[in-house]
């Protein structure tokens, strides 16, 4: 099943009607946000080579302009986040670091936050 099929069945499965209080679209609870989660990860896992502030030969073969900065950044390349850093295949970031665990919590950030809000 795509990641896109699994956001759409997702978001269908919570749409009962009822507030969903403090949890998110998958029911975390808090809702795993770019201030609470996506911001930490970033800067811990990615902008050491996906940053704006890092000249060409700083980002350690990273794209020029692939940036992951800011929430907006994480909305533009969000399919290729999921793509490149969860699943079997996840290839990024390079060196590895993230626990299973933490590679399951952005999978869901970009499930429930990211993925829908490039969709808006």
């Amino acid at each position: 099943m795509t990641l896109r099929l699994s956001v759409l069945l997702a978001a269908l499965a919570g749409c009962t009607g009822a507030p969903a209080a403090d949890t998110g679209a998958c029911g975390h609870a808090p809702a795993l946000t770019w201030a609470n989660f996506g911001q930490g990860w970033m800067d811990k896992h990615c902008v050491g080579c996906h940053s704006s502030l890092l000249r060409d030969d700083q980002r350690n073969g990273a794209p020029v302009g692939v940036d992951l900065d800011t929430w907006e950044d994480a909305v533009l390349w969000g399919d290729r986040i999921a793509a490149r850093s969860v699943g079997d295949d996840a290839d990024m970031p390079p060196g590895g670091g993230p626990s299973a665990e933490e590679r399951r919590l952005l999978e869901e950030w970009l499930e429930c936050a990211v993925l829908p809000a490039a969709a808006e």
